[in-house]
Order: C-alpha cells, then structure tokens, then sequence
C-alpha cells in the first residue's frame, strides 16, 4: 500500500454538517485499517470531546491527534503521550490583551476542559457543537485572573468572534504576540493560539516517525486553515469539499465529492492498490 497512514481533521472533513458521520466514511475507514492502513483524527477538539467520535468510526485503540497539534493522546489508555503547554506569563498577557477587545470571547483549554469566565451564548453553542461542558470561573473573575493566580498552564487559547472581526483581531494580536505564538483560524468564528511549533502537521510526523513512515507514504486531509501544516507535511495533501481557499491553495488535491464523503473518496482514489 503506497500511504500507510491517513491523517485527517474531524469537523468539516470527517462529520457532516450536522456532526453526525456517513455510513461510507466509516466502511471506507473500516476497509482501509483492515488492508494495514492506519487513519488517525488530528482535531482542535478536547481529548474527551473526540475520543467518542473516534470510536464511534471504529477506532478503540492508537493515537489521536487533539489540542490542533498541542497533544497526542493514546486512545486505549487515555493518557497523554505528548502535550504542550503555553507559558503562564504568555497565557496572562493575551487573555488580558482579549478581555480588553469588546467583539470576542477568549476560552482556555486545560485540565482536558473548555475553561470560560462565563457560558454565554456563543460559549454555549460552541460547547454543544464539541459535546462538551463549559467551566466558569469561580465568582465570574476573568480568565486572565483566574490562570495567573492558579498558576495554569493551558494547552491552548481560542478566541469566539464573528467573521467580519477575525482579520482586525490577527492584526492586533499578530502584532503583539506574532514572534512567540502562531495564530490560525480552525472556523470563520474560531481563532486559535499555540506556541511556535505547535502544530498538527509536526504532531502528524511525530506518530508518522514513531512507525518508521515516511512523509511520503502520508496522506493528510483538512478544511481549515489550522490544517495547512499538515496538507503541507504529507505526501499527498487533501482539502475537502467546502475547504477554506488558503487549504485549497496548498493541497495536492481537491476532493470534489459531497460534504462528509472527503474520506471515502480519498480512499477509492488512493489506497485501492
């Protein structure tokens, strides 16, 4: 078999718009693993967040991408097998530079928990989307107040806001923060923090290296612009349907099948020999 591996991002390539999976996603998943093939999910998600929508296709034990890159989980144990983490100092000063914009709303991840000062509307619509619970803070303090004086370390930042406010925002932040963390937008409402480094197409080639693959004999496949790192790490890059136009622009190739068939049509293209 010429890929090994598959890599491929959960929301806007595996689930359908109503975050539910098609049935030939998962037999085409199921028939590439029982040819020696190995697909792993490489998500923004928490770890609790996708660890059911990974078994859900049939996948109970390996690795899991989560965090876009921060962790990798071993999926049978639930343990971390790498994790990274934001400088606390860091984490204090763009919460703070956030909590002073009045258009967006900053969340933290850590504790393997989407952590907020208050489960607002688009807090809470955001979790239901993830199948997640929010955590408030304590007595409505801010976020910035509450990592610094708990001495956290979180995996990532996220910040909610319309579409029409996210360029202003990178901007801003880029300015600031450009020379110590990476920005990416995982969603038109969604933008995301890691360190420098951080990233799901270096997480990709840590499992790849671990197995012996080359980057060559990997197939990566995203719709937003937090999975151009690994569209560009892989031997062949995939952007699904519907795909933000900085992906498409960098993908080996563009799936024209319908919303959600991004793996099945991967698979009856590639990895048939």
């Amino acid at each position: 078999m010429k890929y090994k591996i598959i890599f491929s991002d959960f929301d806007g390539t595996i689930a359908l718009p109503d975050n539910t999976i098609s049935q030939r996603t998962k037999q085409s998943i199921a028939d590439y693993r029982e040819r020696g093939g190995k697909f792993v999910v490489a998500t923004g998600r928490l770890f609790s967040s996708i660890l059911p929508r990974v078994k859900e296709i049939g996948i109970t034990e390996g690795e899991v991408i989560v965090y876009q890159g921060g962790g990798i989980y071993d999926i049978a144990t639930g343990k971390p097998i790498y994790l990274n983490v934001i400088d606390k100092e860091l984490a204090v000063s763009m919460l703070r530079s956030i909590e002073a914009l009045d258009y967006c709303v900053p969340i933290v991840y850590f504790d393997d928990r989407c952590n907020c000062r208050k489960a607002d509307d688009a807090v809470s619509m955001f979790c239901k989307i993830c199948g997640i619970t929010p955590y408030e803070t304590p007595d409505n303090i801010p976020l910035s107040d509450y990592v610094e004086a708990n001495d956290v370390r979180p995996v990532k930042v996220l910040t909610l806001l319309m579409p029409h406010d996210s360029e202003r925002y990178l901007e801003h932040m880029r300015a600031t923060y450009g020379d110590k963390v990476v920005f990416t937008r995982s969603n038109k409402m969604i933008v995301e923090a890691l360190p420098i480094g951080v990233n799901k197409g270096a997480a990709c080639g840590r499992i790849a290296d671990s197995y012996g693959v080359d980057a060559s004999e990997v197939i990566c496949a995203g719709d937003a612009e937090n999975d151009i790192s690994m569209i560009e790490y892989a031997g062949l890059g995939v952007a699904a349907p519907g795909a933000m136009q900085g992906l498409k622009d960098r993908a080996d190739y563009i799936s024209e099948a319908e919303i959600g068939d991004c793996i099945g049509d991967i698979i009856d293209r590639f990895c048939k020999e």
